[in-house]
């Protein structure tokens, strides 16, 4: 599962393990595994799957597929045990497919370094990142100490375009307490309450997210403006990237315009101006009643237009064509 992430500072999430055992009573990802998890109990019994028996405790049961679970109907089941761990082993192959430069969020739906997390299961999804150089890697938290672990013994990649990165929500939550890479982040979201004490650097980080949080949980806790202040204070102070994320909570407490840095490393270039072909002055229309219009190039020997490109022009358009020319020049 590589899909393009409604999260705003990354461009995909990539799922090749899922689930997660921290129980954050504010989790938007467990009841999405939830809601798209079927009948647990007949999903365990009909043998697509099979239990992990490697460097985990016996009580904390982990699952491998090795193919994408389909239930009685033949229809694809995401979470087909939930949100307890597993190993989409198909899924490890997807960013090598993917040959256009991304930057991708490893497991948006599970903590990969959680401490349930097998030791090999961690080195699987590292190789199948560095079998696919050309995108950029987020990682992310909340319990940075394996972190560490790794680093110990000498199994935590370091690259360029890797990035670690550490959940926290309010005081006493576990961050960094070294610079274990050259490239580590923080994300505070959603904030719970003010940091401004002793956080300081915030663990030598070059990047800080913060969110509030969303939804219609009871207790639900909508951050104070000057807890945000206070961030971007001592962010500041070490010139670390700041982001704020886009939602309703946030636009009430901060207003407009958000702050929404990236690190100069994640940062890409706009694409060159390509003319779209309903706003180009040579799209031919020719309307079909009921059918709606046909749109046909008169550039291209009134070649059709097929339906997407009616958004952006087709890779034939000539216009577009001598723009990609003059760019490579």
């Amino acid at each position: 599962m590589m899909n393009k992430s409604k999260i705003q500072w990354t461009e995909m999430s990539w799922n090749p393990i899922t689930g997660c055992r921290h129980n954050c009573e504010y989790c938007y990802a467990r009841k999405q595994a939830r809601r798209f998890s079927g009948d647990i109990r007949l999903n365990k019994g009909t043998g697509q799957m099979k239990q992990y028996l490697g460097d985990v405790p016996s009580e904390n049961v982990c699952y491998v597929l090795p193919q994408p679970f389909r239930n009685a109907k033949g229809r694809v089941v995401p979470f087909p045990v939930g949100f307890e761990p597993t190993l989409h082993e198909y899924r490890l192959c997807m960013p090598a497919q993917r040959k256009k430069p991304t930057t991708i969020f490893v497991c948006s739906m599970a903590d990969l370094f959680g401490a349930w997390v097998p030791d090999e299961w961690i080195k699987r999804v590292f190789d199948a990142c560095e079998a696919a150089p050309w995108h950029n890697y987020l990682f992310l938290t909340k319990n940075p100490q394996r972190y560490t672990d790794l680093a110990n013994a000498r199994a935590l990649p370091e690259h360029d375009n890797w990035w670690y990165g550490t959940s926290v929500t309010k005081k006493g939550d576990k961050f960094f307490g070294g610079r274990i890479t050259d490239h580590i982040f923080l994300s505070i979201e959603p904030l719970h309450e003010s940091l401004d004490a002793g956080l300081g650097s915030f663990g030598g980080a070059e990047w800080i997210i913060v969110g509030a949080e969303t939804g219609i949980r009871p207790g639900k806790i909508t951050p104070k403006r000057e807890w945000i202040e206070n961030i971007i204070e001592a962010a500041s102070i070490t010139q670390a990237a700041v982001f704020l994320k886009n939602s309703k909570e946030m636009d009430a407490v901060w207003g407009a315009p958000l702050i929404q840095q990236l690190p100069p490393e994640l940062e890409r270039e706009d694409d060159p101006e390509i003319p779209h072909c309903k706003a180009c002055g040579f799209a031919m229309t020719e309307e079909q009643g009921k059918r709606g219009t046909l749109y046909r190039c008169g550039l291209a020997r009134a070649k059709h237009i097929p339906g997407r490109h009616t958004r952006t022009s087709p890779r034939w358009c000539p216009i577009r064509n001598s723009k990609e020319a003059n760019k490579n020049e």
